[in-house]
């Protein structure tokens, strides 16, 4: 059985990927949903504040990837849904870069050109 890390007492391994800020996209690979809600910090750092300007399809976001217990992450700072202007993300958002082979984050082809 699989506990998360709010249950868990042993703290999540974690790999700070960059210190740079990336920007990337939240794409799916089936209809449903029309957005994702964000997710808690997997690193623990800080309790997700709410979920306001939850990225809906399409969106861009920005912040800095980390890999916690070998899942790579979002920690997000600020979120660009269509039609709107850039906003900041609520503390402790994160997004992960793969979710139920539905949702997945790219990265835009700057960081892409930068790796």
């Amino acid at each position: 059985m699989m506990l998360s890390h709010a249950l868990r007492r042993e703290s999540p391994v974690v790999t700070i990927e960059s210190e740079d800020i990336v920007e990337v996209s939240l794409l799916k690979r089936r209809p449903g949903c029309t957005g994702m809600f964000w997710r808690a910090d997997p690193t623990l750092t800080a309790l997700l504040e709410n979920n306001n300007n939850w990225p809906r399809d399409g969106a861009k976001l920005r912040g800095k990837v980390v890999t916690v217990d070998g899942a790579k992450w979002l920690l997000a700072s600020e979120v660009l849904n269509m039609g709107q202007d850039w906003v900041k993300a609520p503390r402790g958002a994160a997004m992960p870069f793969e979710y139920n082979n539905h949702y997945y984050l790219e990265l835009s082809k700057n960081d892409v050109e930068e790796a």
